[in-house]
């Protein structure tokens, strides 16, 4: 294999300890909000958090998926990648309520982009003020 075959490595984004997002847990692990690997995209699930650790949107599912988007907008630019890149979104939401409300904000961010994607009613999320969690999968066109 010659040099300029040598695949990149994995690029970590916005490495994180994780006692920014879980204060009252002890779980003591790094974890970053974003990964490129090669073309492909991972982001860390987005929830009401801000990316400077700031909750947003206390008992309203639609606000944390604001958020959360505003988020997976900013996150994907950092890797090189765009919203049109977007090819998985899985939303998590608390309630079968959230259900509307949340994907008509995700449906704002997104416009024409039509990702595939997995919604889920969990019994909950990481922390309980969490309302809704969106996870995204990515990939940049060669």
């Amino acid at each position: 294999m010659l040099p300029e075959e040598v695949p990149m490595a994995h690029q970590r984004f916005r490495p994180i300890k994780t006692g920014l997002y879980d204060k009252d847990q002890a779980i003591g692990r790094d974890m970053c909000l974003a990964v490129r690997a090669g073309n492909l995209v991972f982001l860390r699930g987005q929830t009401g958090f801000t990316l400077d650790g700031c909750f947003t949107g206390f008992g309203d599912a639609a606000a944390q998926a604001d958020q959360a988007m505003c988020n997976v907008k900013i996150l994907l630019e950092e890797t090189g990648a765009r919203m049109e890149h977007i090819c998985k979104i899985t939303t998590c939401i608390t309630d079968r309520a959230f259900h509307e409300p949340v994907h008509a904000v995700i449906g704002r961010h997104l416009g024409d982009i039509a990702p595939v994607g997995t919604s889920l009613i969990v019994n909950g999320l990481a922390l309980p003020e969490m309302l809704v969690e969106i996870g995204i999968d990515a990939v940049i066109p060669a």
